[in-house]
């Protein structure tokens, strides 16, 4: 079984590290993009005077759940580049059709700076205290991993965090407390090598037979495959990280990247500078391009939006080889997003994917093949400025079981939780 598991850690290592209800609370709506018509994916949709929100999926659509004590308040539809939406909850519809107008008609004549692209960032990592809190706070966030293969779930998580996130001048890693967790109801077994992963569960089957050891003969991807929850992508994420992939926020690789102006663009009233960059070369093993916004007041990053193609790690190129296994169209997306409430920013947004192509040499049959899509998004739905360090007891261990580190203290339900819809 150990060697079956190796075999997938090593595929993984090639990747980086409306009158609405009143009984629900539930405003659901779709916001599109007013010149094209287009969806805008992971706009987010908040409450304007408390930090609740949520963020609509890929084609734009969201489900809002209000707490009853907030229905007082107003709803506030933003996407960076756009100018937001707002209407009191009192007059919303069940069903919102949100067309958001691009804000760039309406930015001042511009300015040309005399700072050029790389002075922007520079002057972000200088300022990089306006993305982390001096103070601690805590958080509530919707977590959720999935891995599909040829079009087919395999795997998917669902998971609500308590997040305590320690002060700046801490040292100690943040602390994360599960609160709730569902696992897909109905998911289909990965079929990749499946002659081959049953064979290898036959034979060492009756290796443990004959040496009287139990014998777990499941392959389980919801049991076997660790994608490290919040933690691994939260740190994936973070601009103060140099092990993390933002090289090009590294003053070591500032010369391998191009980086260029975009256009300006506002979001909730901040005027939010753009620059494009662009690796010139692979750098470990990777080689990427994107946007990042820095904030033209605070020089705080709002938004980090990247995408990139992945070189096989040589070391692994011969194993794979070996078995007769070929690796193509390794290519990942990722977001990092922030959120500005009561002049301070906050995180907001964690989302990485990944897709590759897997196939399979046979002498005698037919190829295998296998499209994989991998994915994790993490957002942050609440936040609390009274924060409480969790106990140790209860904070979330990434190499246990997720269903084994449940500790619901407060007492929350899926029922009226914000999550990104499928």
């Amino acid at each position: 079984m150990l060697k079956i598991r190796n075999l997938f850690i090593l595929l993984l290592t090639v990747l980086p590290f409306i009158g609405f209800s009143q009984s629900k609370g539930a405003i659901s709506g779709v916001v599109f993009d007013k010149e094209n018509n287009e969806p805008l994916p992971f706009a987010s949709v908040t409450l304007k005077n408390h930090p609740i929100g949520t963020l609509s999926n890929e084609d734009g659509e969201f489900d809002f759940y209000i707490p009853e004590s907030k229905r007082n308040d107003t709803i506030q539809i933003s996407f960076i580049g756009f100018i937001s939406y707002e209407i009191p909850v009192s007059s919303a519809l069940s069903e919102l059709n949100i067309q958001l107008q691009p804000s760039s008609e309406v930015l001042d004549e511009v300015v040309l700076s005399k700072l050029t692209p790389l002075d922007y960032i520079k002057n972000a990592l200088a300022n990089i205290d306006q993305n982390y809190e001096h103070d601690p706070f805590q958080t509530i966030a919707y977590y959720r991993e999935k891995f599909i293969e040829n079009g087919k779930i395999i795997s998917k998580k669902e998971a609500v965090f308590k997040t305590y996130y320690t002060a700046k001048e801490d040292t100690a890693k943040n602390q994360h407390q599960l609160l709730l967790y569902k696992p897909i109801d109905k998911k289909e077994d990965f079929q990749f090598m499946r002659d081959w992963i049953d064979k290898r569960i036959d034979k060492e089957k009756k290796k443990a037979k004959k040496k009287g050891e139990d014998f777990d003969e499941d392959f389980d991807f919801e049991k076997d495959m660790n994608m490290g929850g919040p933690e691994m992508i939260i740190e994936m994420a973070d601009i103060r990280n140099e092990a993390s992939n933002n090289h090009f926020l590294n003053p070591k690789y500032f010369k391998k990247y191009e980086y260029t102006f975009g256009e300006e663009k506002i979001y909730n009233g901040e005027v939010l500078v753009t620059i494009h960059y662009k690796a010139l070369k692979k750098i470990e093993s990777v080689k990427d391009h994107g946007i990042i916004l820095i904030s033209k007041g605070d020089y705080a990053i709002a938004l980090i939006q990247g995408s990139g193609e992945l070189s096989i790690p040589v070391m692994a190129k011969p194993v794979l080889f070996l078995i007769g296994l070929s690796v193509s169209n390794p290519k990942f997306r990722n977001t990092v997003s922030y959120q500005k409430y009561k002049d301070k920013w906050y995180p907001k947004l964690f989302r990485w994917d990944a897709t590759i192509t897997l196939k399979k040499r046979h002498m005698f049959k037919s190829n295998e093949k296998a499209d994989l899509k991998i994915g994790q998004v993490f957002f942050i739905n609440q936040l609390d400025s009274i924060a409480i360090p969790i106990p140790k007891e209860k904070r979330f261990n990434t190499k246990e079981d997720m269903e084994d580190q449940i500790f619901n203290d407060l007492n929350i339900s899926w029922e009226g939780m914000n999550v990104i819809k499928d």
